[in-house]
């Protein structure tokens, strides 16, 4: 699976590292159920692919974490399958951000739109 690049914007790089992890091990958990159903349906990747509109190739992209894709598509895959989804957000178990994002103070700002 294709590392994580995506680091938590202006944050210390071990905590930045720590949450990026966690994400991709939640998208390799994603990636092993979808790999799972298609086993038990016996369904081709030819056949899935037709079905989402896609090549064979870009869906092996997917389903093997090599070809970065959006959460909907990974939904759209489990529909194909004839899999509804239920995402369960549960509290991290050891969450290494020390404070809240509510209390998190960001100083005001603007935004200016530049035409030429």
């Amino acid at each position: 699976m294709r590392p994580c690049k995506r680091n938590f914007f202006d944050m210390d790089p071990e905590i930045s590292d720590h949450l990026s992890k966690d994400v991709a091990n939640d998208e390799r958990a994603i990636l092993d159920s979808l790999a799972q159903l298609r086993e038990q349906e016996s369904a081709s990747l030819e056949a899935v692919a037709f079905m989402l509109g896609n090549s064979p190739g870009r869906l092996s992209g997917y389903l093997k974490g090599t070809t970065t894709t959006s959460l909907t598509n990974y939904l759209r895959i489990a529909r194909a399958l004839g899999y509804r989804s239920k995402i369960i957000f549960e509290r991290a178990e050891s969450d290494p951000t020390s404070e809240p994002l509510g209390s998190l103070k960001l100083p005001a700002h603007r935004v200016y739109s530049v035409r030429q």
